[in-house]
């Protein structure tokens, strides 16, 4: 077979619109068979030929067609591939609306995932930031109540009552290590730990977040007490 019979052949049993990262599928598929320079050449040529459709810098699927033409991936397919098996997980306000913390939307939905080849990559109104972690379950718990209390004042509509609730479930589930783990790849801000520690001892849960706090400062960020006065007003 030759190179681009290789190639096509490979490309072939991938299932149409998956998304292809073209230097992962070299890597671990094709290098001992083609040169790299003949693999992006037959790549080029089946997208001008429609075998092959670019979404992004580096990003290829295989167009699956209808009656009305190529029907490209969904925002959801293309979320699917980088956050399913521990890859990633969604943030920013589809986050916020899936734990019913507002019912503002986003036409943008935002991803931290393990599984990007650069630090950033937008497809399709998918944002995607690189972030090297496995995403468990207890891990993706940390991030996504880091990011709601990081980014709290933003948060448009904010249902401090479901908030509440979600501080309440959180606080059973609290791990020292894991916070550990999240911090060594995100960089959160001072007072945002510092809010996290305030809602861990509001309910009781042992933890040694201070200390990644200095006792010489003050941190701006509402107490529980303030939230369930909100809570209470709204």
């Amino acid at each position: 077979m030759t190179s681009t019979q290789i190639i096509t052949s490979r490309i072939e049993q991938i299932p149409e619109n998956e998304l292809i990262f073209a230097s992962k599928l070299y890597s671990q598929t094709l290098c001992g068979e083609v040169t790299e320079s003949a693999y992006y050449k037959t790549l080029e040529r089946l997208s001008k030929a429609g075998k092959l459709c670019k979404i992004a810098k580096g990003t290829y699927y295989r167009p699956k067609t209808s009656k009305y033409g190529f029907v490209p991936p969904s925002q959801k397919e293309i979320v699917a591939a980088f956050t399913e098996q521990e890859k990633g997980t969604i943030v920013g306000y589809s986050l916020y609306n899936s734990l019913k913390l507002t019912t503002q939307v986003s036409k943008t939905v935002e991803v931290f995932s393990s599984a990007l080849e650069q630090q950033t990559k937008n497809i399709s109104n998918v944002l995607l930031q690189f972030c090297n972690l496995i995403y468990t379950p207890e891990v993706t718990g940390m991030i996504h109540m880091m990011e709601v209390l990081q980014n709290f004042g933003e948060i448009q509509d904010l249902n401090y009552t479901q908030f509440i609730k979600f501080c309440e479930q959180f606080a059973t589930t609290y791990s020292d290590e894991v916070f550990s783990q999240v911090c060594q790849q995100m960089r959160y801000q001072k007072k945002t730990i510092s809010f996290l520690r305030n809602i861990l001892m509001h309910y009781q849960v042992p933890n040694n977040l201070g200390r990644y706090l200095s006792s010489l400062s003050e941190y701006k960020h509402p107490t529980m007490e303030e939230i369930y006065e909100a809570a209470h007003l709204s």
